[in-house]
């Protein structure tokens, strides 16, 4: 399964970034073959010839939603489907059949849940109807970053790891 993982964080000293290390080492472990593109550094690819069958992004959640510079990604990658009337049958995401997103959170689940989940609304709502009609959408949130101890850190760098080593399709 071809997969492209979207990282956006501008410090390179983030746990963002150790996700992101850990989610390619997952993917190479398990043979999957992957692109890697971090915003805003990397050149975005030019994703109308490029079929990719799975998308993860790793971001952390800011002020209820992803950064920025993701959101003015999605924003430039599928307003023509979203709101210029361009037929999502033709979105360059047409292709993904799994959209993982692998985020942080200052805030707890109940905070979120309170607040309406911003940031998973986002991805549910706008992003998955421009990928493949059948897409399996899947949050992976680790809640209370902030007050988080290295042990619960680890154990979901763990946890993550695992779900990407054997590219499994989530239930």
């Amino acid at each position: 399964m071809k997969t492209l993982v979207v990282q956006a964080h501008p410090l390179a000293q983030s746990f963002s970034t150790a996700l992101l290390h850990r989610i390619c080492q997952a993917l190479q472990a398990s043979g999957t073959d992957h692109d890697v593109m971090r915003l805003p550094q990397d050149e975005e690819p030019d994703l109308s010839y490029v079929n990719f069958e799975h998308m993860i992004a790793v971001s952390p959640t800011w002020w209820g939603s992803p950064p920025a510079v993701l959101l003015d990604w999605l924003q430039r990658t599928l307003s023509a489907y979203v709101d210029d009337g361009e037929p999502v049958s033709s979105s360059p995401l047409r292709s993904i059949r799994r959209l993982s997103v692998v985020t942080t959170h200052g805030s707890s689940l109940r905070i979120n849940r309170l607040q309406g989940e911003p940031g998973r609304q986002t991805w549910s709502r706008v992003v998955t109807p421009c990928c493949h009609p059948e897409v399996q959408f899947e949050w992976i949130s680790l809640y209370k970053i902030d007050r988080s101890t290295p042990k619960q850190r680890a154990a979901f760098l763990d946890d993550v790891s695992r779900r990407f080593t054997s590219d499994p399709v989530p239930a």
